[in-house]
C-alpha cells in the first residue's frame, strides 16, 4: 500500500470528527465528478516528490500534500467556519503521524492558505499544506 492510500483512508476514517464534519466526501484532485456535492468537502492533491538523498540504500524522500476545504459560498454558510473546524480537525488527524505499513515516516504540517474562493465550483475554500517524509519500495 502506498502513501496516497494511507492519506485517503486517515482523511475518510481516521478521525470521528472530521467524519462527522465531511463523512465521506473526499475527492481526489480531479476526481470531483459534480460541482453540486454536499458540503462542506475535501480536495486532495499530492505535489511534488523530491529526493532527501538520505541513505544508499534507502528511497526516502519528501512528498508535498494540499488538502482543500470547500464550503458553499452565500450568505448563510459562507463565512469559512465550518472549513477552520475542517482544517483544524486535519491539522490534529495528522500530527506527528506515521505508518511504517505505508512508507510514511513522518507528516509535519506546512501552512494553511488565506481565505480563497473558487468561481467555477461556486465555493469558499481554503487549503492546508503537509510534508511527508516517505520510504518508497524499489
Amino acid at each position: 500500500m502506498t502513501a496516497r492510500e494511507w492519506l485517503y483512508g486517515e482523511l475518510i476514517t481516521g478521525s470521528p470528527q472530521l467524519t462527522a464534519l465531511v463523512g465521506d466526501r473526499v475527492f481526489a484532485k480531479k476526481s470531483l465528478s459534480s460541482s453540486e456535492e454536499e458540503h462542506p468537502y475535501i480536495v486532495y492533491k499530492l505535489g511534488y516528490n523530491a529526493n532527501e538523498d538520505l541513505a544508499e540504500d534507502l528511497d526516502i524522500s519528501r512528498q508535498f500534500v494540499q488538502i482543500f476545504v470547500h464550503d458553499y459560498s452565500d450568505e448563510h454558510v459562507g463565512d469559512y467556519t465550518r472549513i477552520d473546524d475542517v482544517l483544524l480537525e486535519i491539522k490534529q488527524l495528522f500530527r506527528r503521524r506515521e505508518s511504517a505499513e505505508h512508507g510514511v515516516i513522518d507528516v509535519k504540517y506546512l501552512e494553511t492558505s488565506q481565505d480563497l474562493n473558487d468561481l467555477t465550483l461556486n465555493t469558499v475554500m481554503k487549503y492546508a499544506r503537509f510534508l511527508m517524509i516517505i520510504k518508497e519500495e524499489a
